[in-house]
């Protein structure tokens, strides 16, 4: 798998023009998934860091560029940054993190088939702007924010599931990522 580098990961936000609140939301979404990637790791499972990194610092790098191009589609149901976000990457040479990108919205969550993509997932859906939050509160804000019809959220079972397999697994509770994550 061809990976960018931090570097080229910073290169490419800049050259896509990456909004700072942006920017601060990935790079908090960042240190949780290598966090959780690093913890699942330690408990044997078969993990990629890199990717998860790359992925989690990728993962919103066809937000701002949305937001340039389609203003009305950014805060609204119809946003897919997540699908910018794959076109953009599969442009630059990197198809797998791509793929991982693209799965990272609520809409794919019933797609998510590795670790990768099920950190990545997570670790977004607990960062409210730049702040760690619950996953209730990150939800509830989503469908305000985007002003999501019942009959179209997520089925949070799906969601809160993810979360439990997570910290089965490395033995801890959820709560303590806002006490590790400076």
């Amino acid at each position: 798998m061809k990976l960018p580098t931090r570097e080229e990961c910073f290169k490419l936000l800049e050259k896509y023009g990456i909004l700072p609140n942006i920017l601060k939301h990935s790079l908090l979404v960042n240190k949780i998934a290598v966090y959780l990637a690093k913890k699942l790791k330690h408990k044997g499972i078969d993990i990629d860091i890199d990717v998860v990194d790359r992925a989690s610092l990728l993962h919103d790098i066809g937000k701002s560029v949305l937001i340039r191009n389609n203003p009305e589609k950014a805060n609204s149901i119809e946003d897919n940054h997540h699908i910018v976000g794959e076109e953009i990457l599969i442009k630059e040479g990197y198809p797998e993190i791509a793929r991982i990108v693209r799965l990272h919205s609520l809409k794919e969550i019933k797609n998510l088939s590795t670790w990768e993509e099920k950190v990545l997932q997570y670790a977004d859906l607990r960062v409210k702007h730049d702040k760690i939050v619950s996953l209730r509160e990150r939800l509830d804000d989503l469908y305000r924010r985007y002003n999501v019809p019942e009959e179209k959220r997520v089925d949070e079972e799906i969601v809160f599931s993810l979360e439990k397999e997570i910290f089965d697994i490395i033995q801890e509770n959820p709560n303590i990522l806002k006490k590790v994550i400076k």
